[in-house]
């Protein structure tokens, strides 16, 4: 006597199992993918935001005042906040300015922006000729 063709129930659920397994593992994959891909985004658009403030600075008229100064701008459709402090070094013709970039937050999500920055960055901005 032959036995039918075919899978039995019980081979149909181990497959299935196997399968959501598997299926899980990749959605998991691939929203760490996601979000890793969304954090470079910011990154990388705070990081020219602090880049084009520093010129901003460096090609200025007038020499850079000592102190800490902060704003708001909107670049590639967000909006942004950055903080700056200048300081004097140890060269009287040249400021060390440090600056932080963050998303602007939801409304009423705040704090300080140096622990919201997504960026920071250092530089040197001399007197203008």
């Amino acid at each position: 006597m032959r036995r039918p063709a075919g899978f039995t129930l019980l081979e149909v659920l181990v497959a299935l199992a196997i399968f959501a397994v598997v299926a899980a593992s990749v959605l998991s994959a691939t929203a760490r993918s996601l979000q890793t891909a969304a954090s470079l985004e910011d990154k990388t658009l705070a990081m020219w935001v602090a880049d084009n403030r520093l010129s901003e600075l460096q090609l200025g008229q007038a020499p850079a005042a000592e102190g800490r100064d902060q704003g708001e701008l909107t670049f590639a459709g967000r909006l942004w906040q950055w903080q700056s402090e200048i300081q004097a070094t140890s060269e009287p013709s040249m400021r060390r300015v440090t600056l932080w970039v963050a998303p602007s937050p939801e409304r009423g999500l705040g704090g300080d922006l140096r622990e919201r920055a997504v960026v920071s960055l250092s530089g040197f901005v001399g007197e203008p000729r």
